[in-house]
């Protein structure tokens, strides 16, 4: 089977997966063959990076990396594992919702590696076009979709996937919880024009007007312990459920 091509926004969500190797076009490769693109923030990176890795001859598509929950009882740290990726039709306004499906023999493989080690999450992934920030935006989007979870990436890659008839997957770490609430201070670090391919690395500097907001610093300082939580999630998925296969080797394993 062709290769797997993994999409990650950010370099900290890349870095999961573990030793890459550079490869030309500022793609890398993992050691067992699969293509890694750090897109950037947002749909239409994500859309391009996914492109790119088609065009690269991979044979499936992986959406890779954090989300924030809807579902208040999903805890930092609990891994989605989606059955389908939700977008409205219309980011502008109240639109009916684009449904993509994800691969259900990938999905399940993924479930059976890491039921026993991770807090597992199923149900639907919503795609936003905007960073969604306020628990009461949250709870609004739970209500009108019933997804447990939001980014703003995966409905690009399903697309393309859908596009090139190739399986696609999701797997997302909450890094946010529904309940909390990100001030308009942080949450500029994740706009795709700000976060850029660096992320956050680069993006702290957008978060200086926090020192004269003294009250933001205690959702920063929360948000830098899920964010070290969400890491170790990412990290011991890959290390456990080899998320680039999608099917069970022989013997099972």
């Amino acid at each position: 089977m062709s290769a797997t091509g993994v999409v990650a926004a950010l370099e900290f969500e890349a870095q999961g997966l573990g030793t890459r190797q550079r490869r030309s076009g500022g793609l890398s490769g993992l050691t067992d063959g699969s293509l890694v693109s750090v897109s950037g923030i947002g749909g239409d990176n994500a859309a391009r990076a996914a492109r790119q890795l088609v065009a690269a001859g991979v044979g499936a598509l992986l959406s890779w990396g954090v989300a924030g929950a809807l579902d208040p009882a999903l805890s930092c740290g609990t891994v989605v594992l989606p059955t389908e990726v939700l977008r409205r039709s219309n980011a502008l306004g109240p639109s009916p919702l684009q449904r993509f499906e994800t691969c259900p023999t990938w999905r399940e493989r993924l479930w059976a590696a890491l039921q026993t080690h991770a807090r597992l999450a199923a149900g639907a992934l919503l795609t936003s076009a905007v960073p969604v920030a306020a628990a009461e935006l949250k709870a609004r989007m739970f209500q009108e979709t019933r997804a447990v979870a939001v980014d703003m990436e995966s409905a690009a890659v399903a697309e393309v996937a859908a596009d090139h008839g190739l399986p696609f997957m999701a797997l997302r770490v909450i890094l946010d919880t529904a309940r909390v609430s990100l001030p308009e201070s942080i949450m500029r670090a994740f706009e795709p024009a700000a976060a850029g391919r660096s992320g956050l690395r680069r993006a702290w500097p957008l978060l200086r007007p926090l020192l004269n907001a003294p009250a933001d610093w205690g959702p920063l300082l929360r948000l830098a312990g899920q964010y070290r939580v969400a890491r170790r999630a990412l990290s011991d998925c890959a290390r456990r459920a080899e998320p680039t296969r999608l099917t069970q080797r022989p013997g099972g394993r």
